[in-house]
């Protein structure tokens, strides 16, 4: 039985359950917070990433120099190089730092639906096609920067207090450059939920004018680079992934006015968590053109959410019990959908590998990813890879 399933369905039940069974709610979520951390801490070999995380974490240098490359250098961000150095020191193998690593994001998802919702259980649930799949799982450096936001900085936003936001956000970006864009918050605190839909609409304008061929050889005329000729021609729409921001967004969007309109309290978090999550929107739209930037600038604000949904649809409203329906049934869809990607982008053979028979590999029997995937076999040569690259680094450091 695929584990990952497993717990899914669990966390699909432990929302529903918690829902209409409240006096058992905190039972509930622990359960459903201890299965969820086994299954991210004790796995092995198994995320896409998995195998080149390992392989960057065994070459990177125990000296930590501060120097130009080890600060500036490309790939991975010093934040990543230095955690990795720190285990390293201690002779730690790669599945103890992992280990570690998915203790500290659920503490941190912990934390911030503990401090915003009180459908801990349903948070997880949501939280698991995206964040969790795709980013702890397998994602491990956006993973750990996106929880580290949503843990500590999330709640200097929500209570503006602007110098450790701004300390906390910077930290978060060290483990992946993304983060920069958490920067925009302290502006778009002070805007209005009207004009953030304005902004949204006038960047699904900007991401329709950037394919039309002048306009895009005009800007690379303009703006000479590789990264944008790359994402000028390199990419295409995902029209699933677009709708499904387009309706999601819709569907929170209609369902605050109406609880507005109706009456209903507000409260400032909520609509300060909406706003955040509409920059995911106008950065989707402007990027959409190239579905792997639009998804990777985009969901550092898709992950709010795991909380945003929670407190709209818990009013006394049946708009209110509609939106908490079509979630669930959402969720269950976009986490069958990444399910269904992870096995197929793990290099598992689909003619033995499933969805329904996915093999959970754990720390305990490490040897056994190598009977379903060529682990062994790989990592020689992507460890020999990022040895080089690092190598470089520290050589054009010492030439400039």
């Amino acid at each position: 039985m695929n584990l990952y399933l497993l717990v899914f369905l669990v966390l699909a039940a432990g929302s529903v359950l918690e829902w209409f069974r409240p006096q058992y709610k905190n039972n509930i979520y622990r359960v459903c917070w201890l299965l969820m951390t086994a299954l991210l801490c004790l796995r092995y070999g198994q995320g896409t990433d998995y195998i080149t995380y390992e392989a960057i974490y065994n070459s990177i240098p125990l000296t930590v120099d501060f120097s130009r490359s080890y600060i500036f250098g490309v790939y991975p961000e010093i934040g990543w190089r230095l955690i990795c150095a720190l285990f390293r020191a201690f002779h730690a193998p790669f599945w103890v730092f992992t280990a570690a690593l998915g203790l500290v994001e659920m503490l941190l998802l912990h934390r911030v639906l503990t401090k915003y919702t009180g459908h801990r259980t349903a948070g997880l649930f949501l939280a698991y096609p995206v964040l969790f799949l795709v980013y702890m799982l397998s994602g491990l450096r956006q993973g750990l920067a996106m929880c580290l936001f949503l843990g500590i900085a999330l709640p200097f936003y929500l209570e503006k207090k602007w110098i450790p936001y701004l300390v906390s956000v910077l930290i978060a970006s060290g483990f992946h450059k993304t983060g920069y864009i958490w920067l925009i918050l302290p502006f778009v605190y002070y805007l209005s939920t009207k004009i953030m839909l304005a902004l949204a609409a006038l960047s699904a304008a900007g991401g329709l004018i950037l394919q039309i061929p002048f306009v895009e050889n005009k800007v690379m005329e303009i703006f000479p680079s590789y990264h944008l000729w790359q994402f000028l021609h390199e990419g295409e729409i995902s029209w699933f992934a677009l709708a499904e921001r387009l309706v999601s967004c819709a569907v929170l969007v209609l369902l605050f006015f109406l609880l507005r309109r109706a009456g209903e309290e507000i409260e400032a978090e909520t609509e300060l968590l909406l706003k955040a999550y509409l920059c995911g929107i106008c950065l989707y739209m402007l990027l959409m053109q190239n579905s792997y930037y639009a998804s990777r600038y985009a969901v550092v604000f898709k992950v709010l959410e795991c909380v945003l949904v929670l407190r709209l649809v818990v009013k006394e409203q049946r708009a209110a019990r509609a939106a908490a329906v079509f979630f669930l049934g959402l969720t269950l869809l976009m986490g069958l959908k990444n399910m269904n990607a992870m096995i197929r982008e793990g290099f598992y053979d689909s003619s033995q590998v499933n969805l329904l028979n996915f093999p959970y590999v754990s720390i305990f029997r490490q040897e056994q990813i190598n009977d379903y995937t060529a682990y062994g076999e790989k990592y020689p040569g992507i460890l020999e890879n990022q040895i080089e690259d690092q190598e470089l680094w520290i050589l054009e450091d010492g030439t400039e």
